[in-house]
């Protein structure tokens, strides 16, 4: 016990009841290893609720399952294009991605498990890029030829699926596809299609409740992957070019006022998107700020990539975030906007059309539809972060975890980094949460100071005390406090 003595005695543990161990939390977390041992409850609701009843669309197989995968070793400068080996690694964090999302272990059997069981040798593939910015900031080619590779390894019965019933499309482009690497070189067998549109009884309305017509490509596809990249837009459009704002370029740009927000909640929460879409992904290997964009040229991710590592010296987003719950895939990508701008990613926080589509009500939204997940504390999500999976903060089984508080730590991949992620309720956003950390005796080691931004929030240790010493290669204590709650986890750094 004498680690717990020194503990009391520390005058900088005596100041403070927030900067002491308790007896019970140490030695729990100690001994036995468990993580994210909540000691109080008493948790407030989020303060933004759902009041729409969930209706996901047909291919929205798994709501609020969201796989996020960092890489440093992606393409790190924001004014280069990536090199031969970069574009490997982008090719393998989407294909590792598609496996961790499904669970399945090959690339083929993953692709395949996205699709409901309509899905052929025969069925027609449509993916929506966004190409009105061919530069840097548009999806990475590379991204988009991982899935289509991936696609034509699904097996059905010794047949694979064809490369000629794959269509990539765009309508909302003034150069083409080739401009932004799309060729067919690169793409051999697929169809890339400058599209256009043309009437069909099933269109989103307007909002003057007019059908509006689509992309004919979309009209004949079974299924659908909307894929997208970090880009910022207007305030009337929300702030940003995502996901959403993808299908103007499957519907035509009707709107460039403050009806724009009600008409993207419109042509994403009905119609043929919203019945043939199976899986959303951010291309993020480039990116821009909100509010910047949809043209122009990157920014700078360096307060991202800081965050998800401490060693990375990209100044790119260097992300992959792959759902079939377009809600959520919207959600994370505005969140991984925000980090890199300090700003709060809560529920409240998102724009009007993200909200109105995902069960919060919206004054002058009307209706509100909900076809997938926006609550952070309600989504599971797995990170892989420079091509290892770290911990889960938040399992599927969330019985455990009705407090909304916990934490977890892991080592990087190399060492000399270390990935803290902790989960608090959303009405705690704006204030500060304290991450301390000791060694095996109890002494500390270092402590961080971190403004609480949404649910899930994190930071990337360098491994060092708080005189900047690296620390020595064991097993340390890293604690969360926040108002009442205590929680804590051990994390083993290795050398």
């Amino acid at each position: 016990m004498n680690f717990l003595l020194s503990l009391k005695r520390r005058s900088t543990m005596a100041k403070s009841k927030k900067n002491s161990v308790e007896r019970r939390d140490f030695l729990k977390v100690a001994s036995t290893g468990i993580a994210g041992i909540a000691l109080s409850s008493g948790i407030s609701p989020v303060f933004a609720t759902t009041t729409a009843v969930t209706s996901p669309g047909p291919g929205n197989k798994w709501p609020g399952r969201v796989v996020i995968n960092f890489n440093k070793n992606a393409p790190g400068d924001k004014d280069t294009d990536a090199t031969t080996a970069q574009v490997t690694i982008i090719k393998t964090m989407v294909d590792d991605s598609i496996k961790l999302l499904t669970g399945q272990t090959t690339v083929g059997a993953a692709w395949k498990a996205i699709f409901p069981s309509t899905l052929t040798a025969t069925s027609k593939i449509a993916i929506k890029i966004p190409l009105l910015n061919p530069g840097l900031p548009a999806p990475h080619w590379s991204s988009v030829q991982a899935i289509t590779e991936g696609l034509i390894q699904m097996d059905f019965s010794g047949t694979t699926f064809p490369a000629a019933n794959i269509t990539i499309y765009d309508m909302n482009n003034s150069s083409t596809m080739a401009t932004a690497g799309f060729t067919a070189a690169r793409f051999s067998g697929v169809n890339l299609v400058k599209d256009s549109t043309s009437s069909y009884s099933d269109g989103a309305k307007n909002i003057a409740g007019t059908v509006e017509p689509y992309a004919t490509t979309l009209n004949a596809a079974a299924f659908l992957i909307n894929v997208f990249s970090p880009r910022g837009h207007s305030s009337y459009a929300g702030n940003f070019t995502l996901g959403f704002k993808n299908h103007y370029g499957t519907y035509p740009t009707a709107y460039h006022d403050s009806n724009t927000q009600a008409f993207l909640r419109n042509i994403n929460c009905t119609g043929p998107v919203y019945n043939k879409t199976v899986l959303c992904i951010c291309s993020g290997m480039y990116g821009m700020n909100e509010s910047n964009g949809p043209t122009g040229s990157s920014d700078n991710y360096s307060t991202y990539s800081k965050s998800m590592d401490s060693t990375s010296t990209n100044n790119t987003p260097s992300t992959i975030i792959m759902s079939t719950d377009s809600i959520s895939c919207e959600m994370q990508a505005i969140k991984m906007m925000r980090i890199n701008n300090s700003g709060k990613y809560t529920t409240a926080d998102m724009p009007n059309y993200l909200k109105s589509s995902g069960g919060v009500s919206v004054s002058g939204y009307t209706p509100i539809n909900n076809i997938g997940t926006i609550d952070e504390s309600a989504m599971t999500i797995f990170k892989i972060i420079n091509g290892t999976s770290t911990p889960v903060l938040q399992p599927a089984n969330k019985t455990a975890l009705s407090s909304k508080v916990n934490i977890v730590a892991h080592q990087l991949s190399g060492g000399n980094s270390t990935y803290i992620e902790f989960m608090l309720p959303e009405n705690r956003a704006g204030k500060d949460a304290f991450v301390e950390i000791y060694d095996v005796n109890g002494k500390l080691v270092r402590n961080f100071t971190h403004r609480i931004s949404g649910v899930q929030n994190h930071l990337s240790w360098d491994e060092t005390d708080t005189h900047g010493r690296r620390v020595s290669a064991g097993t340390y204590i890293i604690r969360l406090v926040s108002e009442v709650n205590r929680v804590s986890t051990q994390c083993s750094i290795i050398r």
